[in-house]
């Protein structure tokens, strides 16, 4: 609805505009631009093709205060007759004119009727209007590989003229053969588009196919470039099931990050996410937005991930690498969709170097760049001193392996290849710009996701929880975190047991005179208490956890 008002708002503009006095042989063209708060950043450009002539141009604009839909000055030219106009419009941040920042958009204008609309864009968003009659194909919606069988071709075709168009003629061609021909009666006007579906679907055999469509039969059709598409097409041997990527913005200074995750994070609870043989993977990105913008857990590689998505806003959540409002049923569909790539992630550890090792087996030709993402995340910690009302993490990226740009990967059917990466982790001291970790090793879960370069699609992915040799003995050592440290008197205190203890905390000043004392029963996992010391003098002091026969020491300095 708040697009429909917007682009009412601009045709009203434009018809203020009256109609300019164009010689004959020629048509006034209308652009009117409504921009978000951050006119600065957009500019556009209606040119012939190649982008001469330039008919018009427009912007940057000026920035405002706040978010909204700010009309400028409609501006109106002549252009020949019979001429094919290209609109550019570019956003220099790349997060379009909506819907971030404001509603904003941008309308083409010829004769009272809108010919070409837009706004929701990245960087910039280019469409073809022709000053005659046109009717060309703008989608073939066939997905780059399919299965077996039957196949539906459908797709769109839209009138980019002046005219409405009765009738026209649609065939596709698969590998060069024998072409399937229909004939479709419908009516186009101006600036509309129809859905195309062919009664003969066609019979799609294993490999790789190239299938084209054309269209013919309109008359007087003046721009001939649209009037053909291609697709590569692979046609897989097997499909198998899918493990769906969930990945999210978000950060401990965004309010509206934890009113969302209030919600999010329990329906990823409930799928047993990143968890046994769950088919949902998760990965979180800390961010440093809004301000104080001090979460730690925001990195480089969290970073890169930002700037490939082109996120701009928190929350901002995906599902195999498309937006989502992150409902069960958005997830679940997404989840149920076949794959043809199969992802399978082991690891080792040895130390603190944990390695990956990643099996992609392809059972289709992929045309275009893949890569590889392997993401170390921490399943859970605690983090009081967030913000927002969010104090518990879970799923939180701390290392790309080997970065965020991830490593190529060719798809061809029947192919398996394996890669591994090893990185060397920090337990404690997580902080802006570092990859350490809040706990331990065996709190860290490993996700693998192929994913198109281009389009973003995630073709599937997998995960393992790693679990830490050893670690019985020295659990209570390796995960007892204090902080913050230097306190000022309210001190959080995580740690992990392997079994249900009683457990008791001492805090001696470095006398070794005890100046605090708990002792109470605990359970097995994680465990998190916060123990105020403001009552002692500012100085050092030394908190010791004793759990049956474990136990483990930490330094706190205070100073309130």
């Amino acid at each position: 609805m708040k697009k429909a008002l917007l682009l009412s708002t601009i045709a009203a503009l434009a018809s203020l505009q009256g109609f300019a006095q164009c010689p004959p042989g020629e048509t006034e063209v209308t652009m009117s631009v409504s921009t978000d708060a951050y006119g600065s950043e957009t500019t556009w450009e209606i040119t012939g093709p190649g982008g001469s002539p330039v008919y018009g141009s427009g912007g940057p604009y000026s920035n405002q205060g706040s978010a909204g839909a700010y009309p400028q000055t409609p501006v109106s030219f002549c252009v020949p007759d019979g001429s094919i106009i290209i609109i550019t419009v570019e956003d220099s941040y790349g997060d379009g004119m909506c819907c971030n920042y404001g509603n904003g958009g941008w309308a083409v204008n010829i004769g009272g009727n809108d010919v070409a609309t837009g706004g929701s864009f990245g960087s910039s968003e280019t469409a073809t209007v022709v000053l005659g009659t046109d009717l060309g194909i703008s989608t073939l919606d066939i997905p780059a590989v399919v299965p077996q069988g039957n196949l539906s071709v459908s797709g769109k075709v839209v009138n980019s003229g002046l005219t409405p168009v009765t009738g026209f003629t649609l065939e596709y061609v698969v590998d060069g053969g024998s072409p399937v021909s229909q004939n479709f009666t419908n009516t186009i006007q101006p600036g509309g588009n129809y859905t195309y579906t062919f009664t003969t679907p066609w019979n799609a055999t294993v490999g790789g196919h190239s299938v084209v469509v054309n269209l013919s039969g309109v008359g007087g059709d003046a721009y001939a470039a649209n009037n053909t598409i291609t697709r590569s097409v692979g046609v897989a041997t097997q499909s198998v099931t899918r493990t769906a990527l969930v990945e999210e913005f978000t950060s401990s200074t965004c309010a509206p990050c934890a009113s969302f995750n209030s919600n999010f994070d329990p329906l990823l609870t409930s799928l047993n996410t990143n968890v046994g043989t769950s088919n949902f993977a998760a990965v979180k990105y800390q961010m440093n937005w809004p301000s104080p913008g001090n979460d730690p857990s925001y990195n480089p590689d969290g970073n890169t991930r930002r700037g490939y998505y082109g996120v701009t806003g928190i929350p901002d959540p995906y599902v195999d690498g498309a937006p989502t409002n992150g409902t069960g049923g958005a997830l679940n569909t997404a989840q149920a969709k076949p794959a043809y790539v199969n992802v399978e992630i082991t690891y080792t550890l040895t130390g603190f170097d944990l390695t990956a090792n990643v099996t992609v087996t392809s059972y289709a030709d992929f045309a275009g760049t893949y890569k590889l993402h392997i993401a170390a995340i921490e399943d859970y910690y605690s983090y009081p001193a967030s913000t927002t009302s969010q104090d518990e993490f879970h799923f939180a990226m701390r290392k790309m392996m080997p970065n965020a740009q991830g490593t190529t990967v060719t798809l061809t059917s029947g192919g398996t290849q394996t890669y591994t990466q090893t990185y060397t982790f920090t337990e404690g001291g997580p902080a802006q710009g570092n990859y350490n970790l809040w706990g331990t090793l065996d709190g860290v879960s490993l996700v693998a996701f192929v994913q198109n370069n281009t389009t973003k699609e995630v073709l599937n992915a997998d995960f393992v929880n790693v679990v830490a040799t050893g670690v019985e003995e020295n659990l209570l050592d390796n995960s007892l975190r204090v902080f913050p440290n230097p306190s000022n008197g309210l001190v959080n205190v995580v740690f992990d047991l392997p079994a249900g203890e009683k457990a008791t905390l001492e805090v001696t000043n470095v006398l070794g005179e005890v100046v605090y004392s708990a002792t109470r029963n605990v359970g097995a996992g994680a465990q998190r208490e916060l123990i105020d010391l403001g009552s002692l003098n500012n100085g050092v002091y030394y908190m010791t956890i004793t759990a049956g026969d474990l136990k483990s020491t930490r330094k706190v300095t205070l100073n309130k």
